[in-house]
């Protein structure tokens, strides 16, 4: 029996109303309808989770403006093409109920989980089951990444072996552990409470700082020779022991060694404030030399460089004795290289690394994430396309183009799935900060060099970057940066040079 017949048998009359609201639900039920038609297949034969197939061909560059010494501002720009495939009107209808449950007048608003909330999940739960999971799901992903790396070898970065015993990276990340109760270095591990107060302590207190160093000397010994291994390397290292950086635990640590830098430069010991510094640089290279860098393991060694530039101008060098500083030896302990554009790329290069062995690919193979989307090739592609065009802005360029060059934003996500378009939402949000605070890091550094050199009796050089002269003041002897925007935009602090 029909709906008009059964209606009719029960003697269904219906209203005014009714017939009104019928009327009008029934173009968008018919909308509808027409709508998701194409896709009915889609919802009776999804996509098998995990089952990733590329575009015959890769999405490549055509050159817009060539990039060149003389326009180095003007990039290459990504060709991507697409037509809408299966599955469009399910992404306008997914986008569309996010859009009304999460709008801020809805009174039963709701947040519908992301694809990778899943694999978070696991990741961060207690149950050894999951977390077991989560390493095979990683395993499994090493697949995908290797054929990632077959399809982008422009991406790829030369691999090291390094022993285990030599290998300083691996004795940092297995202190960090240590550290943690659940042993997990990414669970962000804390030095012990005297080291930790030490860290945090607001005035410098000589006795106290040197009652704490001996209560914990085992530990500073080890960490200081961990600092001072000139080895490092990720290979054969789980990527969910290390793919997340513990800022706090590493950055402790260099800054432990300061005030044993500090300490030792008090007791007239040059000799040993030199070696605690050189240890607290070589924790920053174990964070940044890696293989493949992240961006917030690069960020680490950052803040680590900046510290001790200005902890050995502003106190451990002044705690020397006069005429006791060997500038060569103290320059070459205190500041790290000035960085250009090539070191940036590879810093891109080694967060896709990162970002795919850690996230990308794991999460594409978790078969069983409810959220997983049905273009995960294309997916793969608009994340691995972004760092590509980025690292070729950046290669091959000399230092003072490195304010004039440009960095993408955001991941070209208009041709994505719905999932997918929240999903690189997330995997490029910051970009631009990123690289701002680095290359801000190249013009203290710069400073820094040029300390080095008024202290040597050179003639004080311009800042490589924008090619402005410092300023310098011999009766304050005070180093001051160019007199420009640009400088003051990045409120770099002068440097009071210590006295011959």
């Amino acid at each position: 029996m029909g709906m008009i017949e059964y209606l009719r048998s029960m003697k269904f009359r219906p209203s005014k109303s009714f017939v009104r609201i019928l009327c009008g639900a029934l173009p968008l039920l018919g909308a509808l309808m027409v709508g998701l038609w194409p896709e009915l297949d889609a919802l009776r034969n999804p996509p098998i989770p995990g089952d990733v197939v590329f575009s015959p061909q890769r999405p490549d560059f055509a050159t817009t403006k060539g990039v060149s010494a003389a326009n180095p501002s003007s990039p290459t720009r990504p060709v991507v093409t697409h037509t809408p495939g299966r599955g469009w009107s399910l992404d306008w209808m997914w986008e569309t109920w996010d859009q009304v449950m999460s709008w801020e007048k809805n009174p039963w608003k709701f947040e519908r989980p992301e694809f990778c909330q899943h694999y978070f999940d696991l990741i961060n739960s207690e149950d050894p089951a999951d977390r077991a999971r989560a390493e095979e799901l990683c395993r499994l992903g090493d697949g995908l990444y290797r054929k990632m790396l077959a399809r982008y070898p422009e991406l790829a970065l030369p691999s090291r072996d390094v022993p285990a015993e030599r290998n300083g990276f691996l004795k940092l990340l297995e202190l960090a552990e240590r550290f943690d109760e659940n042993g997990r270095a990414s669970n962000t591990p804390g030095l012990p409470a005297g080291l930790n107060d030490l860290v945090n302590q607001e005035t410098w207190d000589s006795a106290a700082t040197r009652e704490a160093l001996l209560k914990e000397k085992p530990l500073m010994d080890e960490i200081r020779r961990i600092g001072l291994m000139p080895e490092r390397s990720i290979e054969g290292i789980e990527i969910l022991r290390w793919g997340h950086t513990s800022a706090r635990f590493y950055k402790g640590c260099a800054d432990v060694l300061l005030a044993e830098a500090r300490l030792a430069a008090e007791e007239g010991n040059s000799a040993a404030a030199l070696e605690s510094i050189r240890a607290a640089n070589g924790i920053a290279a174990h964070l940044g030399e890696i293989e493949t860098p992240s961006l917030l393991a690069t960020t680490v060694q950052v803040l680590i460089h900046l510290g001790v530039q200005k902890q050995a101008f502003a106190t451990i060098i002044p705690s020397l004795p006069p005429g006791s500083v060997d500038v060569a030896a103290w320059k070459e302990a205190v500041v790290s290289p000035i960085a250009g554009p090539d070191e940036f790329a590879r810093i891109l290069k080694g967060e896709w690394s990162v970002t795919t062995r850690q996230f990308l690919a794991p999460m594409l193979m978790d078969t069983e994430d409810p959220h997983y989307p049905r273009d995960p090739g294309d997916l793969l592609d608009a994340h691995a396309v972004f760092f590509l065009q980025a690292s070729r802005d950046h290669e091959g360029r000399p230092v003072s183009d490195l304010h004039r060059l440009p960095m993408i934003q955001q991941i070209e996500s208009s041709h994505l799935s719905y999932e997918s378009r929240r999903m690189v939402a997330e995997l490029s949000v910051g970009a631009g900060a990123w690289r701002k605070g680095w290359e801000r890091k190249q013009s203290v550094t710069s400073m820094a060099h040029a300390a080095f050199a008024i202290m040597g009796g050179e003639p004080v050089p311009r800042d490589p970057v924008f090619g402005l002269p410092y300023v310098w003041d011999p009766t304050t002897r005070t180093l001051s940066p160019p007199d420009s925007p640009e400088f003051k935009e990045m409120d770099i602090k002068p440097i009071v040079l210590p006295k011959p």
